[in-house]
């Protein structure tokens, strides 16, 4: 079956139910630079934080639930699209919603019962969202063609009161990615055409212009590339190299601050997304920082794509998306509570090694 098959909508022009397309709040961007996808996800905290959520919830495990007893993967959770893996699908959902608030996947090849085995994430640039203002029905919209909620997965990212679709980094804080795009764009200029030399010969003899050049390029050759020889100067010659001014130091202080605003607008702790931290890591930090991104990073974010993917399967089947592989503890504790455990009564030994996969 063709993967978009399905049957027509009547047509109608539904009325829009304010406010069917909020808005951002306001929230202007001062840095005068342009924030985009493609602009924001050149900063490299913004790419490594997106990257890091979307690909690590899009790897792991789902499957489905009816009454709390699991069933059967479908089709549509264990490879919604074929012409891709099921990482890149979830992925694309997930970077969408992140970034824009919202993500949409057109669902298709319904089996006869109706139930959809196949979608293909969209462009949100291409999704129209209305609502009608006399039944409250959502259509979406993509091009000349209107979809029902029932043909179009739609993962919602913060929600605002009153609004039917959601809210994302690239709306609400658009000043901050301005802020760090325009950091960003300076320091290439500083150092692309800034023509800031690395130190400057002085003497107090005037010298011809010929006689300047020729001096600056003996230096080099004596002194520059990998050469680190000690320089020896004769004739009242003096060489002082140039430091950081207070204004570069203070740029790279401000770009320091922007890559932490930025990983605290995704949840991500500063150390995963690379951005500097006042803190002094040890093992034990970074592992319950680890385990606090999976729990107040990763999990909304989980829980946001589960109802989406619920929502795509029967009535009474649920998605279930599982995050033990994060949250399991080093191989020495996981022995001792097993031990416990087994001595205990509580569990076999052959139940301990089916969970540690042996």
């Amino acid at each position: 079956m063709a993967l978009f098959a399905r049957k027509r909508l009547q047509t109608r022009d539904p009325d829009p139910f304010p406010p069917w397309n909020p808005s951002p709040i306001w929230n202007q961007n001062l840095a005068g630079v342009s924030v985009t996808d493609a602009t924001a996800l050149g900063i490299v905290t913004v790419w490594r934080c997106v990257d890091l959520i979307s690909s690590t919830i899009g790897s792991l495990s789902v499957h489905a639930y009816r009454d709390a007893e699991r069933i059967d993967t479908p089709q549509i959770l264990m490879r919604p699209n074929p012409t891709e893996n099921r990482i890149d699908t979830w992925s694309a959902l997930l970077t969408s919603a992140l970034l824009r608030g919202n993500g949409y996947a057109l669902m298709g090849d319904f089996d006869r019962f109706g139930h959809p085995r196949q979608l293909v994430v969209l462009d949100p640039d291409a999704v129209q969202v209305e609502v009608n203002a006399d039944t409250g029905a959502i259509t979406y919209k993509v091009g000349q063609e209107a979809y029902t909620r029932f043909e179009m997965l739609h993962m919602r990212g913060f929600m605002r009161p009153g609004h039917v679709v959601g809210q994302g980094v690239l709306d609400a804080h658009r000043h901050a990615l301005g802020l760090a795009i325009a950091e960003h764009e300076w320091t290439e200029r500083i150092f692309s055409e800034g023509s800031i030399p690395s130190g400057v010969i002085t003497t107090d003899v005037d010298l011809s212009p010929e006689a300047a050049t020729e001096l600056k390029k003996a230096w080099v050759q004596s002194h520059g590339g990998r050469d680190r020889t000690p320089a020896v100067l004769s004739g009242g010659l003096a060489y002082k190299p140039i430091q950081l001014s207070n204004s570069d130091l203070e740029l790279l202080e401000a770009r320091k601050w922007s890559a932490t605003q930025l990983a605290a607008l995704f949840g991500v702790p500063a150390h995963l997304a690379g951005a500097p931290s006042s803190d002094s890591l040890t093992y034990s930090t970074v592992a319950e920082d680890s385990r606090a991104f999976v729990r107040f990073g990763l999990r909304p974010w989980v829980h946001r794509l589960e109802a989406a993917l619920s929502n795509a399967l029967p009535r009474g089947q649920s998605a279930s998306i599982s995050v033990a592989d994060f949250m399991q503890p080093d191989m020495l504790t996981r022995y001792q509570a097993a031990a416990i455990a087994i001595e205990a009564g509580f569990k076999t030994v052959d139940e301990v090694r089916n969970e540690e996969g042996l």
